[in-house]
């Protein structure tokens, strides 16, 4: 019997890795970041495990951790100067923040800081970046690793399942072909993504969300009711195009929450017929979506924040817009009754 290969502890320990997020690599806002800054952003990441584990959570559910300058320096070599640089670096790409501590007057020095790491932001142009950095390497290597000719690739195109190569005319030329036959003997179509590579999928993703604006916006009853504004203000946040769906899901239910919420008073929002409506929904989404953005605003639930923001919004523009339906149908009433005043006073005096 082959004797069991244990895995020691020290050969687990020597195993281990730190991560590098490709975003670092790849990303558009993260370019200009220098190798050792990058390289600070991965070790300072590793310590949020760590974190964890002691529970070194603040008052507002935020991790933060420590690591002094003296541990940088024990480990990477670095100097004060390059210490400071780097996490200054860190900073303004809004990927650190420090909290300084309270003086100790036991120890007669300052705690260190606290130190909060931001996730990184990755967005659907980055992910087309990566992908043609990838195809672009692709097309200029075989198999092998050695650089391989064009025509090579066009005589590819040429063969068929026997290896043999056909006529160009025979694949162009479509009118001969018996499209029936074609379909019952060719395998179902298959489109779930494990029959896809990752990078094909987000190549799929980033075309559906570029020109997500184009297909679920319509003008058929059965289209998505948004104007195309609204429609590319969500492809500029989202990252596929179940991410728009989920945008989309969440600003319908709390037009129908409000909706059950006044029936009784026959609230409703037909978004096909009111224009007003549907560019206030595009605003109210550049308002989330700067809230988002800014610093004074601690979200926990991007999607209840949402939905509240929504559900907000169309009481508002129900409420104003119950108001206008009254004043409309009392106004209206008004003129009747003056109207029947005039006549009875002309028949009167007839």
């Amino acid at each position: 019997m082959t004797e069991f290969n244990f895995i020691q502890s020290k050969n687990a320990y020597g195993t281990k890795f730190f991560q590098l997020p490709q975003v670092l690599l790849y990303g558009e806002k993260y370019k200009k970041l220098s190798d050792s800054a990058k390289l600070g952003y991965v070790v300072l990441r590793d310590r949020l495990e760590y974190s964890l584990q002691n529970n070194w959570i603040d008052d507002e559910d935020r991790v933060y951790f420590i690591f002094t300058n003296q541990e940088l320096n024990d480990l990477f070599g670095w100097g004060k100067t390059k210490i400071s640089k780097i996490k200054k670096e860190l900073e303004e790409a809004g990927l650190l923040f420090q909290v300084k501590q309270a003086f100790d007057p036991k120890k007669m020095k300052n705690l260190p800081n606290r130190l909060y790491l931001a996730d990184l932001e990755v967005t659907a142009k980055d992910v087309y970046i990566k992908q043609d950095f990838a195809n672009k390497t692709a097309e200029t290597l075989d198999t092998s690793g050695q650089p391989q000719m064009g025509p090579r690739l066009k005589t590819a195109e040429t063969l068929d399942t026997s290896g043999q190569p056909q006529m160009r005319h025979n694949l162009d030329n479509t009118n001969y072909l018996d499209t029936n036959r074609d379909y019952k003997e060719t395998a179902q179509l298959d489109f779930s993504t494990a029959n896809f590579s990752n990078a094909q999928i987000e190549k799929q993703n980033q075309d559906l969300v570029l020109h997500a604006k184009e297909f679920l916006t319509t003008e058929d009853s059965d289209g998505i009711p948004f104007e195309p504004e609204t429609i590319k203000l969500l492809s500029l946040w989202a990252n596929n195009p179940k991410q728009i769906r989920k945008f989309i899901g969440i600003i319908l239910n709390a037009r129908r929450d409000v909706q059950e919420l006044h029936k009784d008073r026959h609230l409703f929002f037909i978004l096909d017929e009111e224009p007003e409506l549907q560019t206030k929904i595009t605003q109210t989404l550049r308002r989330y979506f700067n809230a988002l953005r800014s610093d004074d605003k601690q979200i926990k639930n991007y999607e209840n924040y949402l939905y509240i923001t929504m559900r907000n919004m169309f009481e508002n523009y129900g409420s104003s817009k119950l108001q206008r339906e009254y004043k409309l149908e009392h106004s209206t009433d008004q003129i009747a009754k003056n109207n029947l005043s005039m006549d009875l006073g002309t028949e009167y005096l007839s």
